[in-house]
C-alpha cells in the first residue's frame, strides 16, 4: 500500500511543469538585471567612443596627405575587469560604428583574414584560373584599433556602485604613433533589498 502511494505522488510530482514565459524585447530597451555589463553598456560606450574619435582630425590630415580614407583593422579589446566579458561584441560594435560613419574603410579582423587566406590558397589549386582570387591583393590596413575593459566597484553590504573603464586606441600601424585614444566610463548603482520574494 505504501509503495503504492509512493508510486502516485512521484507521478504526480513528475507530471507538474513549470510554465516559461518568453516575452520579446525592443532591441533599443534598456533593462538591466543584474547591474553587470550588458548590452545597453555596448552599445553606449562603442556609440561614444567612435564618436569621440570622429571629432578630431585625424580623418583629415589622413585624406590631406593620402587622398583616400584610412583603413582601419579592429584588434583585440581585452578584457581586465572582474566579471566574464564578451569583448568580441565590443569589437563588432566598434567595426560596425566605424563602417557606418562613411569616414573610413575597414578590413578583416585577424581571425577572419586567416580564413580568407585558407580560401584565397584552396582557390589556387582547386578554382579554375579565370575565377580564383588572386594573392597578394589585400589592403593594408593603415591604423589598429585596441582597447580595454576594466572595472572599479565600490560596496557595502546590500549597495554597489560598478564603474566600467573602456579605452580605445587608433594606432598607426607603420609608425606605431597613437594618433587617437578615448575613454568612455559606465557607472552604476547597484541595491540589494534586505528581503527577496
Amino acid at each position: 500500500m505504501l509503495s503504492m502511494i509512493i508510486l502516485v505522488l512521484l507521478l504526480v510530482l513528475g507530471g507538474c511543469t513549470s510554465a516559461v514565459k518568453v516575452t520579446r524585447l525592443d532591441a533599443d530597451a534598456e533593462i538591466d538585471l543584474s547591474g553587470n555589463w550588458n548590452d545597453t553598456d555596448i552599445q553606449i560606450v562603442a556609440e561614444s567612443l567612435v564618436g569621440s574619435s570622429m571629432k578630431t582630425n585625424w580623418i583629415d590630415q589622413f585624406r590631406l596627405r593620402n587622398g583616400h580614407n584610412p583603413v582601419v583593422i579592429v584588434g583585440t579589446i581585452l578584457n581586465r575587469s572582474s566579471e566574464h566579458i564578451d569583448t568580441a561584441i565590443i569589437a563588432k560594435r566598434f567595426e560596425m560604428a566605424l563602417i557606418n560613419t562613411g569616414k573610413v574603410d575597414m578590413v578583416a579582423d585577424i581571425a577572419m583574414r586567416d580564413e580568407l587566406h585558407d580560401e584565397r590558397e584552396s582557390q589556387q589549386y582547386f578554382a579554375s584560373e579565370e575565377t580564383a582570387a588572386a594573392l597578394g591583393k589585400e589592403i593594408g590596413a593603415d591604423f589598429i584599433l585596441q582597447g580595454a575593459v576594466r572595472t572599479v566597484v565600490d560596496q557595502v553590504s546590500g549597495k554597489a556602485v560598478r564603474t566600467y573603464y573602456v579605452s580605445a586606441e587608433l594606432i598607426d600601424i607603420e609608425t606605431s604613433r597613437k594618433i587617437w585614444v578615448g575613454e568612455e566610463m559606465v557607472r552604476k548603482f547597484i541595491q540589494q533589498s534586505k528581503y527577496t520574494w
